[in-house]
């Protein structure tokens, strides 16, 4: 059963608001509604599963980075970290993480070891959100943040933050089943100058799944989700393009 105010985006989408009585767009039925409905839905898990393949591989990316510069716990050392208050940041947030997991890993760590209070960072990164990451990323060194954003064929770690930042609120958003539908997305990716990269306008969906494909074919693992989505929207003709970001 789908509630009236989770359609009602949906159904003003087809309203004429510049006729008397805002009447529907003729030949409106519901059963379009409903597959503009739909239509999101899918959107919404194909990206889902892009943005999820992309954490995976830059949990292991920061991992590689800090480790074959600095070892197995690297959060030990300030020099890993762009700043003494960055360094206190991630500690915290790594802690924090560690406390709370339930993993066995974790447990198997707590319960056989007392020194170093944390994990080695190939065994740390798998507790990690989509958030936290993105966090520890902004905390490290710049040498080691051009070393991560180089593994996705980014070039300038800023460009690449940012990148980080708008697929971080595209996991959420699909996450929490919201809509995808008529949004401009709040967090914009810096361009990529030397790929022109993205092409598309930067509050739309595509630009953002342009920015993920480029990412995700630099690491070795291309995911074609701007051709993807492009097909999902093809293939339901209620959704306009625009109204799909594309």
């Amino acid at each position: 059963m789908i509630g009236y105010e989770r359609l009602r985006i949906y159904f003003l989408a087809r309203r004429q608001f510049n006729v008397p009585g805002r009447p529907f767009v003729p030949g409106t039925s519901y059963r379009d509604i409903i597959a503009l409905y739909e239509c999101d839905a899918i959107l919404r898990d194909a990206c889902f599963g892009a943005v999820g393949q992309f954490e995976i591989l830059l949990r292991n990316s920061i991992s590689e980075a800090v480790s074959q510069a600095y070892g197995s716990h690297p959060y030990l050392n300030s020099a890993a970290f762009k700043d003494p208050a960055s360094h206190i940041s991630a500690i915290k947030s790594l802690s924090d993480v560690y406390e709370r997991t339930h993993d066995a890993r974790a447990k198997h760590y707590r319960n056989t070891y007392g020194d170093p209070y944390l994990p080695a960072i190939w065994t740390l990164k798998e507790f990690l959100t989509f958030g936290r990451s993105s966090n520890l990323y902004k905390c490290l060194s710049g040498p080691l943040r051009t070393a991560v954003a180089a593994d996705f064929g980014v070039p300038s770690d800023e460009v690449f933050e940012s990148w980080i930042a708008c697929l971080v609120d595209l996991r959420n958003i699909c996450a929490h089943h919201d809509r995808l539908f008529n949004r401009k997305l709040q967090k914009q990716p810096k361009t990529l100058t030397s790929a022109s990269i993205p092409t598309a306008p930067k509050p739309k969906l595509k630009a953002i799944l342009e920015c993920l494909d480029h990412a995700m074919t630099a690491r070795g693992a291309s995911v074609g989700i701007v051709a993807r989505v492009g097909r999902i929207i093809a293939a339901h003709p209620q959704m306009q393009p625009a109204e799909a970001g594309y």
